[in-house]
């Protein structure tokens, strides 16, 4: 497993590279995954745009207008956190062994804050002024529905995140006590012949807390919020939108399964079956080797020293699962979105499909219960399956009432 950056180029191919030591794996492969939702997203909304489903909206700008106090002191403070709190990366390497503890303290460099901060108000202030005219004049522009999308996934990555740790206290409310206590007591590594502390092992137990189902549905109601604030069409946008947050699903999943992070299944002792002889052993039953909690046993002769343990017991891959069943169901949905022409159908099948994925899987996943058997993802499965059949059935024969009465009509 690959806890960072800096270990997988240090496993897979010798190389270390310190400075990449500051990227998990499961936040880049996060990462990743809104970067694709954003292109494909975009990509079903110029479609939907050049079909004349979906139209341009009118933006009045002012042009000529110099640059404001705000605008001033917001570049500068963010010159200021870029000078105070990256510069001292070129400077002291050890520093890559405890970024988060880093960003988290009151360390950095004032003079490089200042400078930057400075430099960064300037810079907006001069191009600003470039521009500048006598009387500054209103100017009014088309804003294409694509051009939402940084928006959009602005939303998705707050509302995803917020809406994950929000469901994870609900499943298990002492995760964020125990995070603080895990904190406090951070493991130590040494790096080039420097004890320090080791942050991404302490904030693991954050990512096994990270419930997805939260993330998404915080996600989505925010979308839905800003979708009805700016007059757009809420049905379109949840049509182009839903099924790339399958895409982007299968994409984090990639990173759970090279971090190693917990979301594994469970314990595995049962012969591979027949049917899967032509696929590698480690699809069926895997150990985790150098995961980055280091759960399990220690591994001796690690190539990491930092991340040296593997699971007494093999168990279930289940992010392998996952991810294959997101991506063949986002393969789906993308063939379907343009032979589906009735709104909210396409949405509907998304929730129907991501409640039918995580229902298939959790019965051999490592999960908390909530009573008689049944996990928090199991319960919101089954109401999002409920949910989107309903979907389903509902606006078909709204469509086909609304077409009925515009038959009538002409």
């Amino acid at each position: 497993m690959y806890p960072t950056l800096y270990h997988f180029f240090k496993g897979a191919m010798g190389i270390e590279i310190e400075f990449l030591r500051i990227i998990p794996m499961l936040g880049f492969w996060i990462g990743i995954g809104f970067l694709a939702a954003n292109y494909f997203g975009a990509k079903e909304l110029k479609r939907r745009e050049g079909l004349g489903l979906m139209k341009s909206q009118k933006k009045t700008i002012i042009v000529g207008k110099p640059a404001s106090i705000i605008d001033l002191i917001i570049n500068g403070v963010y010159g200021f956190i870029i000078g105070f709190k990256f510069i001292p990366l070129f400077m002291d390497s050890s520093i890559f062994g405890d970024f988060v503890g880093f960003l988290m303290s009151t360390k950095g460099n004032l003079v490089a804050g200042i400078l930057v901060g400075l430099g960064m108000a300037a810079w907006k202030y001069w191009e600003a002024n470039k521009e500048k005219l006598e009387t500054p004049i209103e100017k009014e522009i088309d804003f294409r529905p694509h051009e939402h999308m940084g928006n959009i996934t602005l939303i998705g990555i707050v509302g995803g995140i917020g809406g994950a740790l929000i469901f994870a206290t609900l499943e298990q409310p002492a995760l964020i006590s125990e995070f603080f206590d895990a904190w406090k007591n951070q493991p130590t590594i040494v790096v080039e012949g420097k004890i320090v502390k080791n942050p991404v092992a302490s904030i693991s137990h954050l990512y096994n807390g990270l419930t997805v189902y939260g993330g998404v549905i915080l996600a989505v109601f925010g979308n839905i919020y800003y979708f009805w604030k700016n007059k757009l069409s809420i049905p379109h946008y949840l049509d182009s939108l839903g099924p790339t947050v399958l895409l982007a699903y299968g994409l984090g999943r990639v990173g759970c399964q090279l971090a190693g992070d917990g979301d594994w299944g469970i314990d595995n002792l049962n012969p591979k079956p027949d049917w899967m002889g032509f696929l590698p052993d480690w699809m069926w039953a895997y150990d985790y080797p150098n995961n980055i909690n280091n759960e399990g046993i220690e591994i001796a002769n690690s190539i990491f020293p930092d991340y040296n343990h593997k699971l007494a017991t093999p168990v279930y891959p289940t992010p392998i699962y996952e991810m294959i069943m997101s991506f063949g169901l986002f393969a789906v949905l993308w063939n379907l979105r343009k032979k589906i022409n009735v709104p909210m159908m396409l949405f509907s099948l998304y929730v129907l499909f991501t409640g039918a994925e995580r229902l298939f899987i959790e019965r051999i996943r490592v999960n908390v219960e909530y009573g008689n058997g049944l996990t928090q993802a199991e319960i919101i499965s089954v109401a999002l399956i409920v949910l989107g059949l309903f979907g389903m059935i509902f606006f078909y024969l709204r469509n086909k009432r609304m077409n009925s009465q515009s038959t009538l009509t002409e």
